[in-house]
């Protein structure tokens, strides 16, 4: 497709557009179809088979579409709408997540994406006399598991009001890697897999404060370092010297963090409620040895792995 990303997904909504028809007759009809191929009629299923009946649901899904236009055109270089698929998806929601919007929101931008799905396909099968399927529902259903677990579901900031306490009240692998996350900032699934080959040894970070460093491959491929205190990088390394890596859970380690956080009269915030604790806590220090707000944001937002400062200033509630 051609044209600016707004006019694409304007050419594309006329794919599902059923303004002024009937919703329930619709999805009646779909249910009957599904019946008749022998096929479970699930919401998701009776999705793909109706357009949009709402004009208020139409203007919604179609700035998403945009935003998530925009978004592979700036960040993967794909200007063709048509062209999208599962993997551009997968880096979008993976993106909001980072934001950590909220899991409502994470949602809607799920259900705008799948209507999206159908509208290309139609698109290609209509105008194209081609039959393509972008398979978004892939990457969405990849994701939606690491949503649910880690997205709020109110506003505001997640970080934890006693991350200390927290960590605590933890113990064995899950108590270091609650630690990990919340010295480094590092995301889970860098901080719960961790090798020999990683751990670089003692050095002094910007603040000539003495740390122990390890380097990890975040979202994105992008190669970062984090910084932990002397303590915490000695377990890690009497750790990994004993059991020959770092490997823990996800689901064992939230199932933790979660008792944890009811033990010690805390709302459960995920494990991204530490990388919270971590950004406000590496902000404060920074300032206060003497760094500008620019460049305290910059190096926050740098040893979070955020690709946007942006992203970086919504942790800190700026």
């Amino acid at each position: 497709m051609r044209g600016s990303i707004s006019s694409q997904c304007g050419r594309l909504s006329v794919e599902v557009n059923k303004l002024g028809e009937s919703k329930y007759e619709a999805k009646a009809e779909a249910r009957s179809e599904l019946s008749s191929a022998g096929l479970s009629a699930t919401s998701e299923a009776i999705a793909e088979k109706t357009g949009i009946y709402s004009a208020g649901t139409m203007s919604n899904y179609i700035e998403r579409w945009i935003e998530f236009g925009e978004y592979a055109k700036s960040e993967l270089g794909i200007k063709d709408m048509e062209k999208l698929d599962a993997e551009a998806v997968r880096s979008f929601l993976a993106d909001k997540i980072e934001q950590d919007v909220s899991y409502s929101h994470f949602s809607q931008y799920c259900a705008a994406l799948g209507k999206l799905e159908q509208a290309i396909e139609s698109f290609s099968q209509s105008v194209r006399g081609i039959e393509r399927d972008p398979d978004f529902r892939t990457a969405i259903d990849e994701l939606r598991p690491e949503a649910r677990a880690e997205l709020s579901r109110f506003e505001g900031s997640r970080a934890y009001d006693d991350p200390a306490k927290l960590v605590e009240n933890l113990s064995g692998i899950s108590q270091l890697v609650a630690q990990i996350q919340l010295e480094s900032g590092a995301r889970l699934s860098e901080a719960s897999n961790i090798t020999a080959g990683q751990l670089n040894g003692m050095s002094q970070d910007c603040t000539e404060k003495v740390v122990g460093t390890f380097d990890f491959v975040g979202k994105g491929g992008k190669e970062n370092i984090g910084n932990l205190s002397p303590e915490t990088y000695e377990r890690l390394v009497q750790h990994i010297a004993e059991h020959g890596s770092l490997s823990h859970s996800v689901d064992t380690y939230r199932e933790d963090l979660k008792s944890a956080s009811e033990r010690t009269d805390q709302q459960y915030n995920g494990s991204h409620g530490l990388r919270w604790c971590f950004a406000q806590e590496r902000y404060s220090e920074l300032r206060g040895a003497g760094f500008g707000e620019k460049t305290s944001l910059g190096q926050v937002s740098e040893e979070m792995g955020h690709n946007r400062i942006s992203i970086t200033e919504h942790y800190l509630g700026h």
